[in-house]
């Protein structure tokens, strides 16, 4: 955001966002590339995927106990990334000190050296659709909330984060109630896939036709929308109808 070569800075940091890496990755690419000229020194990623609540789906540079609890962030929670998010504002602490005045819950989590603390709304067709926050060495330009270069990274994070919520929302997707269409043979057919026997075998196992077996088969690939059974194992754990064999 403050570079020797915006147009080289804008384009890498493109290239970047279209290749559509993990939110770690690209906060990665944020730290040590985007924002190196301020000597960043780890940077966060929230979204606002449940109204009310900012989400931490990626860091870079921290350790995990500092972010860990805060993971799922209430709106109205006294932190830089979720005032960002609430307000539609940049908030922006130019040392360690006046961060923790303006947020003592902060203090056990908050590294003893001196750093900057900037934290932005990232608003997507003028809704704040999440917010990235960073820490670096050395204080931003005074122009840098309303820079070209800052306006433009912020709109490839507002890409990303639209794009990020698009595949949430198609992985999380609730199939709750398709699953109640299914049938208690069906179902028992679904626990078999774990086992990786044939149709054969399962029509064995169950004491009906291999051609009955086949038929359901094909009724639970409509029911999930898929054509192997390794995706139906991972969908039918997320509706609940297979435990995981971790819990």
């Amino acid at each position: 955001m403050i570079t020797v070569d915006p147009v080289k800075l804008i384009a890498d940091f493109a290239k970047v966002v279209l290749d559509e890496p993990t939110p770690d990755l690209l906060l990665s690419h944020v730290t040590n590339q985007t924002l190196s000229s301020l000597d960043c020194r780890g940077a966060i990623l929230g979204i606002v995927k449940r109204e009310g609540f900012l989400d931490l789906v990626g860091s870079y540079g921290y350790e995990e106990d500092v972010v860990q609890p805060f993971t799922r962030i209430p709106l109205w929670t006294p932190m830089p990334i979720s005032d960002a998010a609430r307000t539609g504002q940049f908030v922006t602490f130019n040392s360690t000190k006046e961060l923790v005045d303006a947020y003592p819950n902060l203090n056990q989590f908050v590294n003893a050296d001196d750093r900057v603390t900037v934290s932005a709304p990232i608003s997507y067709r003028g809704a704040v659709i999440g917010a990235i926050g960073f820490t670096s060495l050395k204080a931003p330009q005074k122009d840098f909330q309303n820079s070209p270069v800052t306006q433009t990274i912020l709109a490839l994070c507002a890409l990303y984060v639209r794009n990020l919520l698009a595949r949430k929302s198609d992985v999380e997707r609730d199939y709750s109630s398709a699953v109640k269409t299914l049938s208690t043979r069906q179902k028992e057919i679904i626990s078999l896939f774990e086992e990786d026997l044939t149709t054969e075998q399962m029509a064995d196992k169950l004491r009906y036709s291999a051609s009955t077996i086949k038929q359901d088969i094909i009724k639970i690939y409509g029911v999930f929308g898929v054509n192997s059974r390794t995706s139906v194992i991972e969908l039918a754990r997320k509706a609940g109808l297979i435990k995981d064999k971790n819990d």
